[in-house]
């Protein structure tokens, strides 16, 4: 037989075909198994800092730093996302106030949680945890996106814990499955894909679609999302995250908290429209509060413009924005 018969167009492409299937089954397989996920070591090596803290605060070993002097704040981050999200806006306040961050529930470096309830409840308790092994009676609290959620439940049970709180383009609204930013794919291949890898591109473009140009994600930002986003286990700790989760009645939760309140927002927010910070604002009727929007920032406006944000925020805590301060009308 010739080559020209044995290797036509027909039987090359049942080669690539073949092929094809079998590295698309070794990937499967591969991706089950979490080939490319990273140990914790692995993460600790290459995020860990010269000043990074840990305390084991009910089984879980809390990742945080602790920097500068002054009246103490403690900053709460986005859901994916680590303390080190906060590097620009902490640099920027550290020569005033005393900067407390922490790696949350399966974030970052913070350990896994042997009683596997990750979610905004067991937020709560690391931060209620840290704070006692700090010896902090009373701190300002600034929360973003799922960190904001945190940040005013946590206000709202413990009021004599919250002095001041600061909430930048907030999530806790309740959500329609197409306004959900954790919603599923809509293709079941994709979800089951995603929910055991997601490359480093996949996060470069999330992460620059909250992001308002000329604002772009740094390169560390990008590599260290993608990094701590595979870290080993992380598939179980994002199933278990999402089951836990619900907004339950924010109306209610806000209209009982008394700390006077700062919202802040991207006017260009995609991902939580500016109109939510209204809404915040209206329902934290038992608390005096300002609102402020930023043209030409988006979701993660404390990494757009840190220094901008950075002023506000100081001069709020330091009362100097207090003639701004209002209160809302109660809400119905």
């Amino acid at each position: 037989m010739s080559d020209q018969k044995r290797f036509g167009p027909a039987r090359i492409l049942a080669l690539a075909g073949l092929a094809v299937l079998v590295a698309t089954v070794i990937g499967s397989w591969a991706l089950d198994r979490g080939w490319l996920e990273l140990p914790m070591t692995e993460l600790v090596s290459r995020y860990q800092l010269p000043d990074s803290q840990f305390v084991d605060v009910d089984g879980v070993r809390v990742h945080y730093l602790d920097r500068g002097s002054g009246p103490p704040i403690v900053l709460l981050h986005a859901s994916f996302l680590s303390l080190r999200s906060w590097d620009q806006l902490s640099a920027e306040l550290e020569g005033r106030f005393r900067v407390i961050r922490l790696d949350l529930s399966g974030a970052g470096l913070t350990g896994d949680d042997p009683t596997r309830r990750y979610g905004i409840e067991r937020n709560m308790e690391l931060v209620r945890g840290l704070l006692a092994h700090l010896k902090l009676s009373s701190v300002a609290i600034v929360g973003t996106s799922s960190g904001g959620i945190t940040a005013f439940r946590y206000a709202a049970r413990y009021p004599d814990q919250v002095s001041r709180l600061v909430l930048i383009n907030s999530a806790g609204m309740p959500r329609t499955a197409a306004t959900n930013p954790l919603r599923r794919p809509a293709s079941r291949l994709l979800g089951w894909v995603q929910a055991r890898y997601r490359s480093r591109g996949f996060w470069a473009e999330s992460l620059a679609g909250n992001f308002v140009p000329p604002h772009q994600p740094s390169v560390e930002l990008i590599d260290m999302t993608y990094d701590m986003n595979r870290r080993a286990g992380s598939r179980e700790i994002n199933a278990l995250y999402l089951a836990n989760f619900s907004t339950g009645d924010p109306q209610q939760v806000l209209g009982t908290v008394r700390a006077p309140t700062l919202v802040l927002w991207g006017l260009e927010n995609q991902t939580v429209m500016h109109l939510e910070a209204d809404v915040f604002a209206h329902w934290l009727s038992a608390a005096p509060v300002a609102v402020r929007k930023y043209p030409g920032l988006g979701h993660y406006a404390y990494i757009e413009e840190p220094a901008v944000l950075a002023r506000d925020v100081a001069d709020f805590l330091a009362g100097n924005l207090d003639s701004d301060l209002r209160f809302p009308c109660p809400a119905e």
